[in-house]
């Protein structure tokens, strides 16, 4: 499904990523789990052909990423991207159009999403309205509408309470199961045990360790936190 080979990105002379290689199959949940700072985002826009990379290439269902059709990845940013004195159910229906969706999908899609996410009652509200949680709700949305067989997923449990985020969890359980690919990054590393079947630990823009989630656990002394002290020295703040 994804393939990153050698990968590297410098900003003014910092390497930010330095020669990441993966292969991140279809029907998983795969983790990226690192400090802020370590190169995650970065190597996420790589992936949304947002930044190039400076070395290497990325290949999605064999197609170099540059040239594959976004439109069918689905893509939540760490920052939000909202128009804040837009109608919610506007925003959300242009960004659908945005991915290729007809007028009418993106209705229907809109319709199912914010019934599900539980947020129906704030369709026509402004989005400066919404609470952060509500927000991200929303952004989450718009990444999934496009009913994409790719998800990224950067930091999607910030500012969720604990029901909202076993009902993302739910939600990407059911993307496994229907054969499609979630990429989650975060620094928290509950959230990686619970959700994810392999991961990779990035620590400066490098991968100090990928595989199966159990696996690194087991090797690194029963723990993520354990792991991560362990292969590079410190915690993750």
């Amino acid at each position: 499904m994804l393939k990153i080979e050698g990968i590297s990105k410098s900003f003014t002379g910092v390497k930010a990523v330095n020669n990441i290689s993966l292969e991140i199959p279809r029907g998983s949940i795969f983790g990226f789990l690192g400090p802020n700072g370590a190169g995650k985002t970065t190597t996420l826009r790589m992936i949304m052909n947002i930044l190039q990379p400076d070395t290497g290439r990325i290949l999605i269902d064999g197609i170099p990423g540059e040239r594959y059709d976004h439109s069918k990845i689905g893509y939540l940013p760490e920052e939000r991207g909202l128009y804040q004195k837009a109608l919610v159910r506007d925003v959300v229906e242009y960004f659908a159009k945005l991915r290729s969706m007809s007028a009418a999908d993106a209705k229907t899609s809109a319709s199912y999403w914010f019934s599900r996410l539980q947020i129906g009652s704030l369709a026509d509200k402004k989005v400066f309205e919404l609470s952060k949680g509500n927000q991200q709700k929303v952004q989450f949305m718009i990444a999934v509408i496009n009913d994409p067989q790719l998800m990224i997923l950067d930091e999607p449990f910030t500012g969720l309470d604990p029901l909202n985020q076993k009902i993302l969890r739910e939600i990407m359980k059911e993307f496994k199961a229907q054969n499609r690919t979630v990429i989650l990054s975060t620094h928290l590393m509950a959230k990686v045990e619970e959700n994810c079947d392999a991961m990779c630990l990035i620590h400066r823009g490098e991968i100090k360790a990928q595989g199966a989630t159990k696996d690194i656990i087991a090797q690194h002394g029963g723990s993520l936190d354990d792991a991560f002290i362990a292969l590079v020295g410190e915690k993750i703040e």
